[in-house]
């Protein structure tokens, strides 16, 4: 069974059914990145209210494939207000998972701006809704230059957490500390640096969108074998987080703070 099996499957059911008004394919498929790894990302815009109706069919789709192996009805999809259930056909190779997610026709959003999320496949649109939306470049900007703001703060608040953890005897705190309150905030800009739409993907796509040399120095930065290393990665990962943050600033991008409460925005230093 392939990609192409089961997208074939979906369509047709969905195509008959009057409470679909659209479905396309986002994912890697929107990127050119699919391999055999890769998900089934399927995108379906319905009538409001009538997501019961319009699983059934897919759940019928799946059916006529052979069945499933697993089915989940994921409780907190990462896009607001998409309803998303995840499958694995039973007859299918076990890295063939399919994530469908279902908008109403009232949604504002269905995060399909090429700049941001790559240019999706569309399959039906009955409404039209699937245009690519205009990219507000001032906007995505703005919201940047706060959350640039942000991660500033938070680099302050939590600077060199991890030797609080050593302290303590917790080496596996400090570990996470490292990955969370050290390796996040400097994705978070190296992205707004080398990626600005998608400065926020994380670790997501790193290898195809950053420099040679990024990438290697994240990696070495993740991977450490013995928690007597994490401070000479952490001091590392600083020079290249504030090193990251002049460039920035260099290209105009500054932090700024929505609210005009905090006090500070520059990060902190050994």
């Amino acid at each position: 069974m392939t990609r192409i099996d089961v997208r074939n499957s979906l369509e047709q059911r969905l195509r008959e059914c009057d409470s679909v008004l659209a479905m396309w394919e986002a994912g890697s498929a929107a990127f050119h990145r699919s391999d055999e790894y890769s998900d089934l990302d399927i995108g379906v815009l319905t009538r409001t209210g009538r997501n019961d109706e319009v699983w059934n069919v897919v759940d019928k789709a799946f059916e006529d494939l052979g069945g499933l192996a697993l089915r989940w009805s994921e409780p907190n999809p990462q896009f607001s207000g998409m309803d998303k259930r995840i499958f694995r056909p039973l007859k299918a190779a076990r890295w063939l998972q399919v994530d469908v997610g279902l908008f109403p026709d009232t949604a504002a959003e269905l995060y399909n701006e090429p700049e941001r999320h790559g240019a999706i496949v569309v399959i039906f649109d009955r409404v039209n809704r699937l245009k690519p939306p205009q990219w507000d470049e001032q906007d995505h900007r703005l919201r940047m230059r706060e959350a640039l703001h942000q991660n500033l703060m938070k680099w302050q608040i939590y600077h060199g957490q991890f030797r609080k953890e050593l302290a303590r005897g917790r080496a596996v705190d400090a570990f996470a500390c490292h990955i969370f309150l050290t390796l996040q905030p400097l994705l978070a800009v190296l992205g707004m640096l080398y990626r600005p739409s998608r400065w926020d993907f994380g670790y997501r796509y790193l290898k195809e969108e950053m420099p040679p040399d990024i990438v290697q120095t994240v990696e070495r930065l993740c991977y450490i074998p013995r928690h007597d290393l994490l401070e000479k990665r952490f001091a590392e990962a600083e020079e290249l987080f504030l090193a990251t943050v002049v460039e920035l600033k260099a290209r105009g991008v500054v932090p700024i703070d929505a609210n005009a409460v905090d006090i500070s925005a520059l990060p902190a230093s050994n």
